[in-house]
């Protein structure tokens, strides 16, 4: 009996020794990892692609249980087909950005998801309002809130101080208004034989529709409503500023009537222009380069200062679990706080999105060594949202072609923005 005993008590010992062991595995395993992927543009000069990555590593050791894979996917245009094939194919990134234009047709592909439940619980409820009023304004439609904004942007006015003085012009004190602007271009365009050797001005192309939408509002107008069914390119405003356009680089050339988007940044060091208007998320690009002095300015008015916001959006995809939907969530909230929007802004150039990212000491000390920073923030105050539309793509095609044919003297300006105006009311009804 006594040796049974024995028996029975070390099985019974092995047994719930045994049983022990699952719930010690499970313990000790890790948590099932959630591997998202984020695919993101970058629409400006600069090694920015390598930021993304270093906050996307930061991001994931401070979240073991989540990996963020950032995929570089070009400039803003081939982004946003990349991710409609991706959505349409069934396999979205979990994550991304595209330009903020593209929300209407986003939602017309069903393909993001809204994020009111979680902004509403994000920091305390007090998330969503510190972001700049005119950065919110592409960020909803419909009542609800689609995505975040990230890398944002003004278009600005950047002058060459050294060009200025040499022009016999006061290298502190740039246009003020389209007619001190056209006055300036005039003195500082060089030539040389029969060659333009310097350009007074430069309104990059590329983008020229989201910089004449500028000139369109200092103007006192507007072009498309916001909520992208109504349309006014014919409007006596919209016509104003293309002949003024048509002034600089047509009839007084002292502009270039064709240049890239890319390409004009360059320019502007190599001291081919003057004047330059471009993204306020080239600024830390130039001021890495130029090897002169330079002042960043609000675009000149008409009737008054006025800039449209552009640059890109943070958004989740529909079609992903829900738990990857989650996740992506932190991972947005994490690159859009307050601390992480300033470190953003330093490392690119583009405006800090929130209030509460000039309150950070490491942006604080950043700006109190160069305030041209502060200028495009400044200028939110006269800012509104971006025109936004369904298939916004085409309605930029056909603005872009009249715009150039227009600087080109090849239509007048009434008459060019009379054809977007009927083409692209055919585009919004479709």
């Amino acid at each position: 009996m006594h040796l049974r005993s024995a028996m029975w008590l070390t099985v019974a010992v092995l047994l719930a020794f045994a049983a022990t062991l699952p719930l010690a595995a499970a313990a000790e395993a890790p948590g099932k990892l959630i591997r998202l992927t984020f695919y993101y543009p970058v629409g400006v000069a600069g090694p920015l692609a390598k930021v993304i990555g270093e906050m996307a590593d930061r991001f994931n050791k401070e979240h073991p249980g989540i990996e963020v894979v950032p995929v570089y996917s070009g400039d803003y245009d081939p982004t946003l087909q990349k991710v409609q094939t991706a959505v349409m194919a069934g396999n979205p990134p979990d994550v991304f950005i595209v330009e903020i234009s593209e929300l209407p047709t986003l939602l017309a592909m069903n393909a993001v998801i809204p994020l009111d439940d979680y902004v509403r619980k994000a920091e305390g409820g007090k998330y969503w309002e510190d972001f700049f009023p005119a950065f919110r304004e592409n960020s909803t439609l419909r009542g609800k809130i689609w995505w975040i904004p990230f890398q944002r942007s003004t278009p600005v006015l950047y002058w060459n101080k050294d060009l200025f003085k040499k022009a016999g012009l006061d290298r502190e004190k740039p246009p003020q208004s389209w007619a001190e602007l056209k006055d300036m271009a005039k003195k500082l365009t060089v030539r040389e034989g029969g060659d333009t050797k310097q350009w007074g001005v430069t309104i990059s192309g590329g983008w020229n529709d989201w910089l004449f939408e500028a000139f369109v509002r200092q103007n006192g107008s507007w072009l498309i409503s916001p909520d992208g069914t109504r349309v006014n390119f014919a409007s006596k405003e919209a016509v104003e500023a293309l002949d003024f356009w048509v002034d600089l680089m047509h009839r007084d050339k002292v502009g270039p009537p064709h240049s890239t988007w890319g390409s004009t940044p360059p320019d502007f060091v190599a001291q081919q222009t003057a004047m330059l208007y471009h993204s306020t998320g080239i600024l830390t690009f130039l001021r890495n380069s130029a090897k002169f002095d330079f002042g960043v300015a609000f675009m000149p008015k008409s009737k008054s200062f006025g800039a449209e916001v552009g640059g890109g959006n943070l958004a989740i995809a529909r079609k992903i679990p829900k738990e990857r939907q989650d996740a992506a969530w932190k991972f947005i909230e994490w690159m859009t706080s307050g601390e992480n929007a300033a470190h953003w802004s330093v490392a690119s150039g583009y405006v800090a999105t929130r209030q509460s990212s000039y309150n950070v000491p490491a942006m604080k000390e950043f700006l109190a060594k160069d305030a041209r920073y502060l200028v495009a923030r400044d200028q939110l105050k006269y800012a509104s949202g971006k025109m936004m539309a369904p298939n916004f793509q085409k309605i930029r095609e056909i603005l872009k072609k009249q715009l150039d044919d227009a600087v080109d003297g090849k239509v007048p300006p009434q008459e060019a923005l009379a054809s977007v105006q009927t083409q692209v009311e055919i585009v919004i009804k479709r």
